[in-house]
């Protein structure tokens, strides 16, 4: 049996069996399907490479992936360019169109792998954060996984383009996101700065991140996130959702094409009633909602 992972931020999918076979189609132009060529297929294609182990995760940005190998051993392919797929300083690449193991998380057992745009994440089971690629907010690039340090125990974590939500003890916290606070006051975040350290080999790379906390939430306590390319929603445990960041093709829900600097509510009919059973997910430019049985 198959079961589907779709990547909703790019132009291919992946496809992982419960017996953790890996499959893939769509655009190859920079290895992202890990097939050992450039070719792009229209059907999918198992990874031979991935043969002999058992696939559990996959994650997918916009032009590389992520995945998770019984044994927690993490592979990256596709495009390196901004170390997306934990580059190897004796090696420097472009891309990589053949699974290479990413160094850096020592005996931490990773039980989340997340990628998009060009960015990537891993979560550990005690709640710590890997960052990796692509700089938020003008930083540099991180070319292997840099633990977040925190006090934070996290639990979600999503990844837009240019911007990082988590989730710990209820409450969410932001990295980047400039569509999200380009015009917000000092009333819509409550800086709380965590420092990123390195990650062996990477300390020739040390930057500061800090977490945004996302405050209007009315003391909403919020079960769920999600990430589009620019914008994010989330849902509280009352199931209340609320979205914010890129507007242009109404993605946010609100009924309008504006961009939103904090959460607003969307207007979900009779939500409460059903609460307990919403989802929500973002693609790179839509928000879908979703009502279990």
């Amino acid at each position: 049996m198959l079961f589907l992972m779709t990547n909703v931020f790019g132009v291919f999918n992946s496809f992982c069996s419960d017996e953790g076979h890996l499959f893939m189609c769509g655009d190859n132009s920079f290895g992202q399907l890990g097939t050992g060529d450039n070719q792009s297929y229209n059907l999918p294609v198992e990874v031979l490479f991935f043969a002999s182990k058992h696939v559990e995760q996959i994650a997918c940005g916009m032009r590389h992936t992520l995945a998770l190998v019984t044994g927690d051993l993490v592979y990256g392919f596709g495009s390196a360019r901004h170390g997306q797929i934990g580059n190897s300083v004796s090696k420097p690449q472009k891309s990589c169109n053949l699974p290479e193991v990413i160094q850096g998380f020592g005996s931490c057992k990773i039980v989340g792998l997340f990628a998009n745009g060009d960015h990537s994440a891993a979560l550990t089971a005690n709640g710590e954060l890997y960052i990796w690629g692509r700089g938020f907010s003008g930083a540099s690039n991180d070319l292997h996984p840099r633990l977040l340090h925190s006090s934070l125990r996290i639990s979600q974590v999503a990844l837009g383009w240019h911007h990082a939500i988590v989730l710990a003890d209820g409450e969410v916290y932001m990295l980047g996101g400039y569509r999200h606070w380009a015009a917000s006051g000092s009333h819509v975040v409550n800086p709380v700065r965590h420092q990123s350290v390195p990650s062996a080999p990477c300390a020739a790379v040390s930057d500061v991140r800090t977490l945004e906390k996302v405050s209007c939430l009315d003391g909403e306590r919020v079960v769920q996130i999600a990430a589009g390319a620019e914008h994010s929603a989330l849902l509280t445990e009352r199931g209340k959702i609320m979205t914010w960041g890129w507007g242009e093709h109404g993605q946010l829900g609100l009924g309008n094409t504006d961009d939103q600097t904090f959460p607003q509510i969307v207007n979900i009919p009779n939500r409460r009633s059903f609460a307990s059973t919403l989802g929500i997910y973002c693609g790179s430019g839509f928000t879908v909602v979703t009502k279990s049985a």
